[in-house]
């Protein structure tokens, strides 16, 4: 409960969504209670090592991303990357599901080869997510 102001203040800040000012905040693993910290460079080394769509996908949503963020349109605020499980029945190139990170997933396609790249990369590669 102690550092929801500080997520607050990181949410602003960086104008970013508080659900991803608190995945941020807990990935720095930091009990830092100075709410004066400048948080942009971290968070541009947190954005720039997140992982990313591997395929570019007719139809993806990476570039939309942010403005669906600013017309309050994705993540639902009750929305839990922790806890909650996403669901992506069209994952494509995945855009919005490596947008929010979240720890647990079902995602599928239509694409039988996507869908198999897809789970060679989920055998093969291993990557640390909150």
């Amino acid at each position: 409960m102690k550092h929801v102001k500080i997520i607050k203040k990181v949410a602003n800040d960086l104008g970013i969504h508080p659900i991803h000012a608190k995945m941020f905040f807990l990935r720095l693993n930091s009990d830092n209670k100075d709410d004066s910290r400048d948080y942009s460079d971290a968070y541009q080394n947190f954005k720039k090592e997140s992982p990313k769509p591997f395929v570019k996908w007719v139809g993806g949503k990476r570039q939309l991303a942010k403005q669906f963020r600013e017309m309050n349109l994705y993540p639902p605020d009750a929305f839990d990357p922790r806890t909650a499980t996403y669901h992506e029945p069209f994952v494509g190139g995945g855009a919005m599901f490596f947008d929010l990170l979240s720890q647990k997933a079902v995602i599928s396609d239509l694409n039988k080869e996507l869908i198999i790249k897809i789970e060679s990369i989920k055998n093969n590669i291993c990557f640390y997510i909150l």
